[in-house]
């Protein structure tokens, strides 16, 4: 009798401590909206959309910026501006004051699914290297010059960066800190200074955007195409059978997910060499699940505004 009790008693003392359990909330799903992103008949505009709000986080000129820093503590990875067709190449064993040309050298891309461990730089920090960036072309289709650049130091907080043009001159070192708010600090050598590119890496899903296409390597290019590239923590599943309106959240565990930043990429739109058109396939479904578990049904309308002027793309979203 005296070991019952002993048992109520310690039921009861520690069923008093548990938490009460919260009771899940019914599932409130979206309205159907849509959207229209100016990205400019010369696709000069690079737009940051935001999913759960359905507005544009920042909008800016791709020729703003040209190299991308990793801004994690752990980070030390770089990138390219791919809208810009931008390209490295690399030198070892001279001199970083020697007068260099880009004559017989071998170039190298970043690859558009967003891998770090397929960055052109790659993993630099133990090379005595020089590198030659390919700044690529600005809106009208000119070529942007050549910078060579050393990363002397990279720590938890910044980059030691020197870079200067091929025959030295406009030479520079600079320190640029890290801003653990965006994915990215971008950097421009033109205005010598870092920029404000990228918004803060929660406000944002999808960057509607020029990029440079590859084939099944970063080492063979095929064109700038104009399409979407996804944030890092959001994911994109495929979808062609069912109809835009049938999908609904019941459906999830059907889709397979893929963590590409370029899931959605360009293929959403055909253009027919004939008629000097874009089509786009408003039978593609792409069901987005963004850094907060949420999932949203996505899938283009136009390529066109209403004066039939190319470059802005129309969809209908919907939370699910």
């Amino acid at each position: 009798m005296k070991r019952f009790l002993i048992i109520i008693i310690l039921h009861t003392v520690f069923t008093s401590c548990e938490k009460e359990e919260l009771p899940i909330q019914p599932h409130s799903v979206g309205d159907i909206v849509s959207q229209q992103i100016d990205l400019n008949q010369d696709y000069r505009y690079q737009v940051f959309y935001d999913l759960s709000s359905n507005t544009i986080s920042s909008t800016s000129l791709k020729t703003d910026w040209d190299l991308g820093f990793e801004s994690s503590i752990e980070g030390y990875h770089i990138k390219l501006n791919s809208s810009t067709y931008s390209s490295l190449s690399f030198l070892d064993n001279i001199n970083f004051n020697d007068t260099l040309t880009i004559d017989n050298l071998s170039w190298f891309w970043d690859n558009p699914n967003g891998s770090l461990d397929s960055t052109a730089f790659g993993d630099y920090r133990l090379l005595e290297r020089i590198y030659i960036i390919d700044r690529g072309f600005n809106i009208s289709g000119n070529q942007r010059g050549y910078k060579k650049i050393i990363i002397d130091s990279v720590t938890a907080d910044y980059y030691l960066i020197r870079y200067a043009n091929l025959d030295n001159t406009d030479s520079f070192t600079f320190q640029l800190d890290k801003d653990p708010n965006v994915n990215f600090t971008s950097f421009s050598f033109k205005d010598n200074e870092v920029v404000n590119f990228e918004p803060n890496k929660l406000d944002w899903d999808l960057l509607f955007s020029q990029y440079t296409h590859l084939y099944n390597d970063t080492t063979t290019p095929s064109y700038l195409v104009t399409g979407v590239l996804n944030n890092n923590n959001v994911t994109i599943a495929i979808d062609t059978t069912y109809a835009f309106e049938e999908i609904n959240y019941d459906y999830i565990s059907s889709f397979i997910f893929d963590t590409n930043q370029n899931s959605i990429g360009f293929n959403w739109k055909e253009f027919d060499l004939i008629s000097g058109e874009y089509t786009v396939f408003t039978n593609v479904n792409y069901i987005i699940r963004d850094y907060e578990s949420r999932y949203y049904k996505l899938h283009f309308l136009d390529f066109y505004n209403d004066l039939g002027v190319k470059g802005y793309p129309k969809f209908e979203i919907q939370e699910l």
